[in-house]
């Protein structure tokens, strides 16, 4: 049987290599526009050699990961995770600063030291255990047939219990006090592209999960997981064709039979799309893109600098109206004056990155899309940028050997859909039923999807999960593979 993946992005790479694993007969074929694998797992490469990741940074569910790797049969000692901890230093614009710590009780101190609630950091913790074990095992680590689906009397209880009508950043008003603990504790919506103030509360689980497990490194980047998955797919015989332009998924008498890549046909027994929707919705023939709302658009500055950067590995730097930056990015379109900044500073807990004497610097910045270097260049957005970093490192600017800059419009031209970093927005009617499946079309067979704009959402181990659920759905309706495998994703 052979299969052909439009998309090399991770969420490819694994369900090809639970696929080979599971049912080695099977013939694969993986197109990528791009010279390299990972899609948004990837990297960004300076002209003294060094590299940082130009994506995802901070690796949550690392037991999840682990699990994963080893299930798809890649071997343990292939992937290093390194834990980080403390997680990251957060900093407001006030001068108040603390730590993020994986020790509960170290954690209950420090926020008890800073805030004065340290009870209601252990009552979170306690709370968001329960609610993460129901969240996860009943909204994420599963399929939906139809969006009729989740209004089932036991679901729609359940999201009741999970207020799931709630914010993430008012379901936090329900914990803390302090609206510097509620930022703390719900910002984690912008790692999937979020508004705190917009995005249900479902998704303020990350931060929970973040504290119980920790934040961890993937040794050599981020990006090198793509790499590795790559290697080991190619030992099993994986075809890969880079810089191949898929112009068109062909579908004949409701059943996707081939696809047109650099305008030649090849055909398949199955075709699997991976990349943003409405975006792959456009190569599927008889199919009327939606719409869509995208995710927040990102402004990342990539550094390689001169000696060690005095910074923890993670760090958040926070306006003082943290909801008013928000609002003016997601809801009037426009730069905030003073935005939040995440520097990520890989450099501290691995020399290999760059050569000897140098290190490298990751900034994010959340922004509106639509929008080209020049505009924050015209706006002064990146020397602010600059000047924030100086006022923890004093003479960075001097130290900066080579400065590169991605853009929402950068994005944009890379794929992703309206220059959103994350996929489809994660909001109430494009989550769980509401977002595409891994079958995403219910008429048209031998067609299915992975990536962040699909069930369960973005992030690399979630995309991952995304993986598994379309392993099970194509061994449930395709002949050639294991139809009597009953098991569960979760004990893929």
């Amino acid at each position: 049987m052979n299969i052909s993946f439009v998309g090399a992005g991770v969420g490819t790479l694994y369900a090809a290599l639970l696929l080979t694993k599971r049912n080695p007969s099977l013939q694969l074929t993986i197109y990528e526009k791009e010279a390299r694998v990972g899609g948004r797992l990837n990297y960004v490469e300076f002209d003294n050699g060094a590299k940082v990741d130009e994506g995802p940074t901070i690796v949550l569910l690392p037991s999840k990961l682990k699990q994963q790797l080893m299930k798809a049969g890649l071997p343990e000692n292939e992937v290093e995770l390194i834990e980080v901890n403390p997680l990251y230093r957060l900093r407001y614009q006030d001068g108040t600063s603390f730590f993020k710590y994986r020790e509960i009780e170290k954690q209950a101190e420090e926020i008890e030291r800073a805030f004065g609630e340290g009870d209601a950091f252990r009552q979170y913790m306690s709370q968001k255990k329960e609610e993460y074990r129901i969240g996860f095992d009943t909204f994420l680590d599963r399929s939906y047939a139809s969006k009729t689906e989740l209004f089932e009397p036991k679901l729609l209880l359940l999201l009741m219990r999970l207020k799931a009508y709630e914010t993430a950043h008012a379901n936090m008003k329900r914990f803390f006090k302090d609206e510097r603990l509620r930022v703390a504790y719900s910002l984690q919506t912008l790692y999937i592209g979020g508004n705190p103030y917009a995005t249900p509360s479902l998704y303020g689980l990350i931060p929970y999960r973040e504290q119980e497990e920790g934040v961890w490194y993937v040794k050599g980047g981020y990006f090198s997981l793509a790499t590795k998955m790559e290697q080991e797919l190619k030992r099993r015989g994986v075809r890969f064709v880079m810089n191949a332009t898929v112009n068109r998924v062909h579908v004949e008498d409701g059943v996707a039979n081939g696809i047109t890549v650099n305008d030649e046909y090849v055909p398949y027994d199955a075709v699997v799309v991976n990349g943003d929707f409405p975006l792959m919705e456009r190569l599927i023939d008889g199919v009327t893109p939606k719409t869509y709302e995208p995710s927040s658009g990102t402004l990342l500055l990539y550094f390689t600098v001169d000696g060690e950067l005095d910074l923890p590995v993670h760090q958040f730097d926070l306006p003082n109206d943290f909801e008013g930056s928000m609002r003016t990015i997601f809801e009037d379109g426009k730069l905030s004056e003073y935005p939040a900044m995440y520097t990520f500073n890989p450099s501290r807990m691995d020399a290999t990155l760059a050569p000897e004497g140098t290190s490298v610097l990751y900034v994010l910045v959340p922004v509106p899309r639509k929008l080209e270097r020049e505009d924050f260049e015209s706006q002064g957005t990146i020397e602010h940028l600059l000047g924030r970093i100086e006022a923890f490192i004093p003479d960075f600017r001097e130290r900066v050997i080579e400065m590169k800059v991605r853009t929402p419009m950068d994005a944009e031209r890379f794929g992703l859909f309206e220059g959103g970093s994350f996929g489809i927005a994660p909001k109430l009617s494009q989550s769980a039923a509401f977002k595409p499946q891994a079958r995403p079309f219910p008429k048209i067979e031998r067609l299915y999807a992975v990536g962040a704009s699909v069930h369960p959402c973005g992030g690399v181990p979630i995309v991952m999960i995304g993986s598994q659920l379309l392993v099970k759905k194509m061994e449930e309706e395709m002949g050639a593979m294991h139809r009597d495998d009953t098991r569960s994703v979760s004990s893929m």
